[in-house]
């Protein structure tokens, strides 16, 4: 099978995945009644909060830019990581959590950067950004541990771990045994001493290289900073969207990083951009403030997600055009030089 039609299928596979959420969160929804309501939105609010996403993907820029240069010695263009960060974004519209391979070659094409040790810091990012979220979901759990820790233990932690407990005892010696199997053709190839194994040794030694780009990091109260700001921008913007409709006006700042917490691992989900499953979950926590499902829920997850993922295609496209027409400058001053 040729890598064109794996993707392809990849795309087809995950596309009727995200299609199927939405079909399943929107089955019982009057949607006539949805759309008139959300015609009737305060978009004042949303354009607050789409400025507010703005800020973050600005702060996310200006914190990898950071681990960028601890690890290549090298200061990127701003313009650069930003317009890599939202060809990611825009990639992860196709298949998802491929953003964070696109966006390292993109900056790849446009600054000359290895793409190896560019996947090292996204690596770091993550981590951090994991890290951050976990704080914040212990604080709001300690906020207001009798009305969101039953949420979270009766919707989260309770199903996932009786997922854990599905699996049987032949499952496990099945992923045992083809981990053992890709482990040893691993070590076979690398004895070996052949290009290939001298590529993936490279790459190894490079991923390495940006994974230690936090230990290398000059500016690290300037990082500390970016971050907060970047999760504080996300925070806000949650919250925002809650004035947009009128149910929801009344709702806290806490209940924001309630909303931003649930709706993050709803984005987490491996399908498409979170579809269906950002709006399925952030539905099911409003309903522990007495909205319904169907009516107030899904309103407000569908303006959120929705209107967030039309300024990431906006800016998606918009940074297609930058990352090639910046290729084709490369290639013709190139030819010019030759």
């Amino acid at each position: 099978m040729n890598r064109s039609l794996s993707k392809t299928i990849s795309y087809i596979v995950f596309a009727l995945i995200g299609v199927g959420l939405l079909i399943f969160v929107f089955k019982d929804v009057d949607l006539a009644a949805m759309w008139n309501d959300i015609t009737h939105a305060n978009y004042w609010y949303v354009a607050v909060a789409l400025i507010l996403a703005m800020g973050g993907y600005v702060f996310r820029a200006a914190r990898w830019s950071l681990l960028i240069e601890s690890t290549c010695d090298h200061t990127p263009r701003f313009g650069n990581v930003f317009w890599a960060e939202m060809f990611g974004y825009f990639a992860n519209m196709a298949l998802p959590r491929i953003g964070e391979i696109t966006r390292c070659g993109a900056l790849t094409k446009t600054e000359k950067l290895p793409f190896d040790k560019l996947i090292g810091t996204v690596i770091v990012e993550r981590m951090f950004d994991v890290l951050m979220m976990l704080i914040l979901a212990v604080v709001t759990f300690f906020i207001k541990i009798d009305f969101f820790g039953t949420f979270i233990l009766d919707k989260i932690i309770t199903p996932t771990f009786s997922r854990f407990s599905e699996f049987n005892l032949l499952w496990i010696i099945t992923v045992s045994v083809i981990s053992i199997v890709i482990f040893c053709v691993f070590v076979y190839y690398l004895r070996k001493g052949n290009r290939l194994s001298e590529k993936i040794l490279s790459f190894i030694k490079g991923v390495i290289d940006g994974f230690s780009s936090v230990r290398k990091l000059k500016k690290r109260g300037l990082f500390i900073v970016y971050t907060f700001l970047l999760w504080l921008c996300y925070w806000l913007m949650t919250w925002a969207v809650c004035f947009a409709i009128p149910q929801t006006a009344n709702m806290t700042i806490i209940d924001g990083l309630f909303l931003l917490i649930v709706g993050s691992i709803g984005m987490s989900i491996p399908v498409q951009g979170g579809i269906g499953a950002y709006h399925y979950i952030v539905a099911l926590a409003l309903t522990i403030y007495g909205f319904d499902f169907n009516t107030v829920g899904l309103l407000y997850a569908t303006i959120s997600h929705e209107s967030q993922l039309i300024v990431e295609i906006i800016l998606g496209l918009a940074s297609v055009y930058f990352v090639f027409r910046k290729k084709q400058s490369d290639e013709s001053t190139g030819n010019n030089i030759a």
